[in-house]
């Protein structure tokens, strides 16, 4: 009852407050709480701004009792951070705003009763790089792609990590419930063991620099309430040194600044004869319960809670299916883990919505 009457008490203040012209918000007078990602799926810009169709796909996910959106957010609202950058304007004096369309979005989406994750891809930026190939990942005299032609922007360089912490803190102000980031590592692919960073620092190793931009940003967003998130390859949740050397993502050391890890176990991500399966994609319960027990290794002792990707796309997966889905998040509960994040890049979840609203 106590606690009842005290939140009757706030709001009747804030209403009060607002209604004599204060500049307090309500949020201000009562503390907005901190949410992080449950149970959700993956939506593009695209589709979120596609008024039939991401209606359409709210309304049929949560039949299956989810209630996370994770939609990509860095496109739309980095674009004045990207004209600060191109006239080399940013500085750390430069003042993060709330976005127009997400502050939009996050309102919309939170009467309806859902989280909103914003994701930001980090380091692998076409659009920084080619507006500043100065700000680059090099190799031979030139830009460094990756196998799909992507451009990286160097981790090491200062200006690079304020780019994405102003985006951050953006995505904050604009009233998301989390940030999550993927591609929060150095590049892996093709020729990356020949790349070259123009902005490295003398014994500051990648682990240093991606926990610097974890704690950058964690600075900028903490006073938001905001929860921060990060994707990592499902092979990372194994932490094998060369990985951690190489990606630059050690688990313990980047724990202390994060809310989620959410580790990418898709079952057909693992290369043919890991851990002995010929092919892993047709074994959804195994990958995922297995990288879920070694995540839960590492991070013990740390508040960071588990929120795994899995698969709900068919590669290399004979047997997908509801029951593939299933399986998967049974894996997750089975280890003590409520939430779970479905990951099909077309943003078509027909099966894992026919696999979490049926028993068929």
């Amino acid at each position: 009852m106590r606690k009842l009457a005290l939140v009757l008490t706030l709001v009747v203040a804030a209403t009060l407050a607002l209604s004599f012209g204060f500049k307090e918000t309500i949020e201000e007078i009562i503390p907005r709480q901190k949410k992080r990602s449950e149970r959700g799926i993956y939506v593009t810009a695209y589709v979120a701004q596609l008024p039939t169709r991401f209606n359409a796909l709210k309304a049929q996910i949560k039949k299956a009792d989810l209630n996370t959106l994770v939609i990509d957010a860095k496109e739309i609202i980095s674009r004045p951070y990207l004209e600060l950058a191109k006239q080399k304007k940013l500085t750390p004096d430069t003042k993060a705003t709330p976005s127009p369309w997400l502050a939009k979005l996050a309102q919309e989406l939170h009467q309806e009763g859902f989280i909103l994750t914003a994701r930001i891809v980090v380091f692998k930026d076409d659009h920084l790089v080619l507006s500043r190939p100065d700000l680059g990942v090099k190799i031979n005299g030139g830009l460094y792609r990756d196998r799909k032609g992507g451009k990286w922007a160097d981790p090491y360089s200062d200006e690079v990590r304020l780019y994405n912490a102003l985006i951050a803190e953006s995505a904050a102000l604009s009233g998301v419930d989390e940030v999550q980031f993927d591609y929060i590592r150095f590049p892996a692919e093709g020729s990356a063991r020949y790349a070259t960073y123009p902005h490295m620092k003398e014994g500051v190793s990648r682990v240093d620099i991606v926990c610097q931009f974890l704690k950058e940003v964690r600075e900028r967003t903490e006073k938001y309430k905001t929860s921060l998130a990060v994707d990592i390859f499902g092979v990372t949740a194994w932490q094998s040194q060369v990985d951690i050397a190489s990606l630059g993502q050690d688990l313990k050391r980047m724990a202390p600044y994060l809310d989620v890890l959410s580790p990418m176990l898709y079952p057909s991500h693992f290369h043919n004869g890991y851990d002995g399966f010929t092919n892993p994609g047709a074994y959804p319960y195994y990958f995922v319960n297995t990288g879920v027990k070694q995540g839960k290794v590492i991070l013990s002792g740390e508040a960071t809670v588990l929120v795994p990707w899995i698969q709900a796309f068919n590669m290399k997966s004979p047997n997908y299916g509801p029951n593939y889905i299933r399986e998967q998040v049974k894996a997750c509960r089975d280890e003590g883990l409520n939430g779970f994040l479905l990951w099909n890049a077309r943003n078509d979840y027909d099966i894992p919505v026919r696999a979490l609203s049926s028993s068929d």
